[in-house]
């Protein structure tokens, strides 16, 4: 729930099924931290050159694969361009998990494009879209499969704009907060500060935007 709020207007205003959320939760059980032995990054877990075709940076500064909002939007975009390669989901979601490359090999060596029947995936791909489908199916209906949802708001935030780069310890006490929580706001961060390079759209706890521009 507490990504929830954020990710599905952005899958319903790009266009691609909300279904498609359970996507993020399978690859990264939604934390914008999580790293994959592959080098993949963040909640749609991208990996770096992947993530640079959709408009992600990485440099010294920010790492957007990271970004809960800027890898949503990125994530969107590839799997409409997966679905007008393939049109079937089931082969997108094959794509995203092992690349399109491989998934038309398989279509090609078997000569059908019934995600069934391409028995020379890799064994993670074959499973893959069965996670997706029985996560999808459980969180329609949790209760009625021996689930209970943890309790979480939604995250909410104000955003403001740094102009040049600054200590993210002094922005915690302007903010009236602390650094781990400015951290957790900002995962793309990938420094103790903001980068250098212009302006920079931070977010900050919510309701904290007057005192902050005060302090």
């Amino acid at each position: 729930d507490r990504y929830k709020a954020i990710m599905l207007p952005i899958l319903e205003k790009e266009g691609v099924p909300s279904e498609l959320f359970y996507l993020a939760m399978i690859e990264s059980g939604l934390n914008p931290m999580a790293y994959s032995y592959a080098h993949a990054s963040g909640p749609w877990q991208f990996i770096a050159s992947t993530g640079r075709m959709y408009g992600l940076k990485r440099n010294w500064w920010v790492d957007e694969r990271r970004d809960f909002e800027k890898s949503t939007y990125a994530a969107a975009r590839y799997l409409k361009d997966l679905y007008k390669e393939f049109d079937d989901w089931y082969l997108v979601l094959a794509a995203y998990n092992t690349g399109p490359g491989r998934v038309n090999r398989a279509v090609n060596l078997h000569e059908t494009s019934d995600y069934w029947q391409l028995y020379s995936l890799p064994k993670d791909t074959k499973n893959y879209i069965p996670y997706f489908l029985s996560s999808a199916i459980i969180l329609k209906n949790p209760e009625k499969y021996g689930f209970k949802i943890p309790k979480s708001n939604p995250l909410k935030y104000d955003e403001v704009t740094i102009q040049k780069s600054a200590d993210l310890t002094v922005i915690a006490k302007s903010a009236g907060t602390k650094f781990s929580t400015i951290k957790y706001l900002n995962p793309e961060l990938r420094q103790p500060a903001t980068p250098s390079n212009g302006d920079y759209t931070l977010r900050i706890p919510y309701g904290k935007k007057d005192i902050f521009y005060k302090n």
